[in-house]
């Protein structure tokens, strides 16, 4: 990655008072660079790089949505038409430099400051000391914890990876940091007792072997989770730069709407949180779906869960031939749910498409993961034009390196 992507560390912070909680994020403020090095910031610079991350997984975990088969564009807006309509190129400024608080979605700018913050805060925590700040292990299996997903997600929907000033890479490379750094979190998070970081690491090395096909390490991993577990990314109402942009973009400004295929699983299906906003789009003509996931631009999006270990636990298992294993793992989720339970005796064709279904299903609009399932599992994209405004779809696929950072800008 060139200089255009290094930001100053001196970027979000929040009040002292909350930072024994990595999920009670308020709206952050500034800190001077001088103070960088205090090590009694070490809890505000540890907050800071979890609210970076926050606002980096909105606009992915929104734009993946969108630009997946899970939105149509409900507008004729350019840049906003491009993201549901499989537009977004490596030339397109909203999606490569766009803010938390000044674009659309806006991806690989804002995860690129995630990842940089997560590494310089990690850094300085390794070069303190335990009498400097007491409770360092527990930020550090936040910073790592937090860090790791960037890499997770970037090694998951992008074309390649670029990091502080070096050569293209394979997206694989990414994965593997993630992997690297989810076994450091597990680390931190046992040594302090900080169970939430420790589960959040799991789930995140749980996907991360999943999407390196190393399913013994992945089922491992999916299994020590416990019932219940959730983290969500905090968003918040207050500004901005905290909004759910999902939310934002769908369902307050009615620029995207849920595509049919999602309106049809949602009739079948509970788990899927669908419903007729009872007004039109922000193109005349065109009725808007939404999720009620998100209620507001204050709403959580989850990151790390049980019910994604789950399915995970279920993948791995059908990918190592214990598919009526698989069958009972996804079967109690739909068993919660009214629904038809899947029968033994399936091949693993059928057990790891029963997988894929469910994922679609529970995980709906956040995380980016139908994207990456879209991605992995060579699902066909949508193709044509979009039905609602006949605008043609483009060819995009994985999120592309922005021509900016190719050209060193």
């Amino acid at each position: 990655m060139n200089t255009f992507w290094k930001l100053l560390v001196a970027s979000s912070a929040i009040a002292l008072a909350a930072c024994d909680d990595p999920l009670a994020v308020d709206y952050p403020g500034r800190i001077p660079t001088e103070n960088l090095t205090d090590p009694t910031l070490a809890p505000v610079l540890t907050i800071s790089a979890l609210g970076d991350f926050e606002c980096a997984y909105s606009g992915y975990s929104g734009g993946s949505a969108v630009h997946s088969d899970e939105y149509e564009t409900a507008n004729s807006n350019i840049p906003g038409a491009n993201w549901g309509e499989r537009s977004v190129t490596d030339a397109l400024d909203d999606y490569a430099i766009g803010g938390c608080d000044n674009s659309i979605f806006g991806i690989v700018r804002v995860m690129q400051t995630a990842r940089y913050q997560s590494e310089t805060v990690s850094d300085q925590l390794a070069a303190w000391t335990d009498a400097e700040v007491p409770n360092r292990a527990s930020l550090q299996a936040q910073v790592r914890a937090y860090g790791a997903y960037t890499y997770l997600l970037m090694g998951e929907t992008f074309c390649s990876v670029s990091f502080d000033g070096g050569a293209e890479e394979p997206k694989a490379n990414a994965l593997a940091i993630a992997a690297t750094q989810f076994q450091e979190a597990i680390g931190f998070a046992t040594a302090s007792n900080n169970t939430a970081m420790l589960n959040m690491a799991r789930v995140g090395l749980a996907r991360t072997k999943m999407n390196q096909k190393e399913w013994a390490a992945a089922q491992a991993a999916a299994a020590q989770v416990p019932a219940g577990f959730v983290v969500n990314a905090t968003q918040g109402a207050d500004n901005p730069r905290r909004w759910n942009k999902l939310y934002r973009q769908a369902t307050e400004q009615g620029a995207y709407t849920v595509s049919t295929a999602y309106r049809d699983l949602a009739a079948a299906d509970p788990r899927v949180l669908v419903i007729d906003s009872g007004h039109g789009a922000f193109n005349p003509g065109i009725r808007l779906w939404v999720t009620s996931k998100y209620a507001s631009n204050g709403s959580p999006i989850r990151l790390a869960s049980y019910d994604e270990a789950q399915l995970i636990l279920a993948e791995a298992q059908a990918e190592q031939g214990q598919l009526d294993a698989a069958n009972a793992t996804l079967n109690v989720s739909r068993a919660a749910a009214g629904l038809t339970p899947f029968p033994n005796g399936q091949t693993k064709d059928q057990v790891i498409a029963n997988v894929i279904a469910e994922r679609r299903a529970i995980l709906s609009f956040e995380g980016g993961h139908r994207l990456n399932d879209l991605l992995r599992k060579a699902i066909p994209w949508k193709i044509g034009a979009n039905p609602f405004t006949g605008r043609p779809y483009g060819a995009t696929t994985c999120w592309p390196m922005p021509v900016k950072e190719k050209q060193g800008a």
